[in-house]
């Protein structure tokens, strides 16, 4: 009976990789996207829980490591290692940051590689496979070099471009927070009692790193988590919840009548995280989205969080309300580098093709919300991309072009923490090492900020 279950675990343990194989080449070699292929794949919606944890581990590990391993495998390959050779590559690449970063079993890591070249390549190739590999739990201490350059993992293009713009230091340290899991953070309804506060912060094992926002350690369904149903909390990065509670601020302070009388418009407003802060504290939403799948995400969190917004699908460049809005939210369209520590897949991309698409976008929005806002109105411009060309570069050419508009500037008593990530210019520039927090790891996404007022 024992042997039976163990030969059954070794079965399905070696299924569970060769989906992580087969979900590695599409996303390496034919630029997938990963959540794509899982959302799509009836081999991967067969897999229980643990196994899919370890589909996502295999294949997160190996974008983060992903030159890291290619530079040990390498080594001890004499005759060198035909890059066009996919699944020899991708065996090796995967058992690589198995033995050496999530230090696996090595038996089980170097069979379950042998077994997948003699079923995908052939005999002499696993072979090699069992030499390559062997060699490398030999020769661990050979290593430290490579270990320890993390930033190597970032692709050229980016390398250059966060260097000139941030320095080597602040390189280094986003890269090596991006190379672990991020936590969670959780933003809890302002419409929670202090007493009731405590009582979701102990359920979910949180630190209440900022007004009202959680971190939390969670490997699993978010669904799973306490108090999910009740529809009181709602997952947002840590930098994220920042603009609009700047925003909110701002808001009190410029404008005489009630809030709830104001005519805001949330641009771009999926997946509704932003959307969430703004109708927790009583704002009346237009929210525009374009995106048919996007609005699909859109709905199903604000209804499990009991919101009920006006969402209409239209273009954001192009909507035209019959009124002019008091203020407008732009949480642009973006290459979304500074997501890079939940987005790993940043780490094995190249230049993105589509930047000057995003920039045409970013400004028409831009020139789009200048005409339907009123006087004396904000427009809070945002993008979680660490590209200047996307953030200080888009409003300096737009002010250029706007005369009537001039920068709200921001200072370190708008929000906690935030003085090192106000530019001389007034903005804010969260990188994703600036924030440090003693009870809890640290560390965010990457945004800018900037809030503009139209003058008379």
């Amino acid at each position: 009976m024992i042997e039976q279950k163990s030969l059954k675990f070794q079965k399905l343990a070696k299924n569970t990789r060769i989906i992580a194989l087969e979900i590695w080449i599409l996303i390496f070699y034919k630029n997938k996207n990963f959540e794509n292929i899982i959302n799509n794949s009836f081999d991967f919606r067969e897999l229980h829980k643990r196994d899919k944890s370890l589909v996502y581990l295999l294949i997160n590990s190996s974008m983060r490591r992903h030159k890291q391993a290619q530079n040990i495998y390498t080594k001890y390959a004499i005759q060198g290692i035909n890059p066009r050779n996919r699944y020899l590559n991708s065996i090796l690449l995967i058992a690589t940051v198995q033995l050496i970063w999530l230090e696996m079993a090595p038996y089980a890591v170097v069979n379950e590689a042998v077994s997948q070249a003699k079923l995908f390549i052939n005999e002499k190739q696993s072979r090699l496979v069992n030499a390559i590999l062997r060699k490398i739990i030999q020769n661990k201490e050979e290593f430290s070099g490579i270990i320890s350059n993390e930033v190597s993992n970032l692709p050229e293009w980016l390398f250059n471009s966060w260097t000139s713009l941030y320095g080597k230091k602040n390189v280094n340290d986003i890269v090596a927070l991006a190379m672990d899991p991020p936590p969670i953070d959780i933003v809890i309804s302002t419409k929670i009692n202090k007493k009731e506060k405590e009582k979701i912060k102990s359920d979910l094992c949180g630190e209440e790193i900022f007004p009202n926002v959680l971190r939390c350690s969670f490997n699993g369904n978010i669904e799973d988590l306490p108090r999910f149903k009740d529809g009181i909390w709602w997952i947002q990065d840590v930098a994220s919840q920042i603009p609009c509670n700047i925003l909110l601020s701002k808001i009190k302070k410029n404008f005489c009548k009630p809030i709830q009388s104001l005519k805001v418009i949330d641009m771009c407003c999926a997946p509704g995280g932003k959307t969430a802060q703004l109708l927790d504290n009583d704002l009346m939403i237009d929210c525009v989205e374009k995106s048919k799948a996007r609005s699909k995400i859109f709905k199903k969190n604000m209804a499990r969080l009991n919101f009920n917004p006006n969402l209409i699908n239209v273009n954001a460049e192009d909507f035209n309300p019959e009124y002019k809005a008091d203020v407008i939210l732009i949480d642009a369209p973006c290459s979304a580098t500074g997501t890079i520590r939940k987005n790993p897949d940043i780490f094995i991309r190249n230049a993105p093709d589509n930047l000057d698409h995003f920039i045409s976008i970013q400004n028409k929005i831009l020139e789009n919300s200048a005409k339907i806002l009123k006087t004396n109105g904000f427009i809070m411009y945002v993008t979680c991309s660490l590209q200047k060309i996307e953030g200080e570069r888009r409003i300096e050419d737009f002010l250029k072009s706007h005369k009537q508009f001039s920068i709200v500037c921001f200072n370190s008593k708008d929000y906690p923490k935030i003085d090192d990530s106000i530019t001389k210019e007034g903005f804010i520039r969260i990188l994703p090492n600036n924030f440090k927090f003693e009870n809890a790891s640290n560390g965010s996404d990457g945004f800018f900020i900037a809030l503009l007022k139209k003058e008379l």
